[in-house]
């Protein structure tokens, strides 16, 4: 396996190619460099099938790369210090990344991860969704994408009513009538969707404040939406609820 490691931190890369050297040997570390715009090229030239790719850079960050490199994309291992958005939406597109400091079993769990995929062409499409819903944050009317089957479905944020949990897949219901079900879990999307003013009232259910009509806080508590959806509210939750409620 040929890898390429973009740190914009030479240490983070010394560490990592340590650790690849001593207990990887089928890995072969065939670049390296700290400068994402110059990494680039290389990068296309050398055709790693692994790339270890900071997230946090300076001119480029790592999703900013990965957009120019020419397709297909190598597998790709995030490293990243903490920064809560991006590590849940990289959870949430299920790719593999690794925190800062960087610690041998992390590593071997990815490498695992990765050797276990290296056929299959999944990640690929995971790494498209990856991308939109990067590129959305902040946006003022976010789209998000979601795979489902061997497409990818871009949704309105202001769309989706509710989440409602189906073992592990949920089922998302937008306005309109329209309903998609998609094999991720109901806490994957609340990772996401929780910037956008939604609310996890409920073990199976996740809800758009921004349809919410009524709460009814007698007979255990429940919420009415704007579709005439009547769902409960755990007692857990109540708290919750109470405080993100304006009227």
């Amino acid at each position: 396996m040929k890898a390429y490691i973009l740190d914009d931190e030479y240490s983070a890369i010394e560490v990592l190619e340590i650790y690849l050297y001593k207990h990887f040997p089928e890995i072969t570390v065939v670049g390296k460099n700290t400068r994402p715009v110059d990494a680039i090229d290389e990068i296309a030239s050398l055709q790693p099938n692994l790339l270890f790719l900071d997230v946090q850079m300076p001119k480029l960050n790592g999703f900013e790369v990965l957009e120019k490199l020419p397709k297909p994309w190598p597998k790709v291992v995030f490293t990243t210090a903490y920064d809560k958005f991006a590590i849940d939406a990289i959870k949430y597109s299920a790719v593999y990344y690794l925190l800062k400091p960087l610690n041998l079993p992390e590593l071997k769990n990815a490498i695992e991860k990765v050797t276990e995929n290296l056929m299959h062409n999944h990640d690929h499409m995971r790494l498209q969704e990856l991308l939109f819903n990067m590129k959305a944050q902040g946006s003022h009317k976010p789209k998000f994408a979601v795979k489902n089957n061997d497409a990818i479905e871009y949704l309105s944020v202001e769309e989706i009513i509710r989440c409602e949990a189906d073992n592990n897949y949920t089922k998302i219901y937008l306005s309109g009538g329209k309903k998609i079900i998609v094999s991720k879990t109901l806490k994957e999307f609340e990772l996401v969707l929780e910037q956008y003013n939604f609310l996890r009232i409920h073990q199976s259910h996740l809800i758009n404040k921004e349809y919410l009509k009524r709460y009814i806080k007698t007979d255990g508590g429940s919420v009415i939406l704007a579709d005439g959806t009547e769902l409960p509210v755990a007692r857990a939750r109540k708290d919750i609820l109470n405080k993100n409620i304006d009227f």
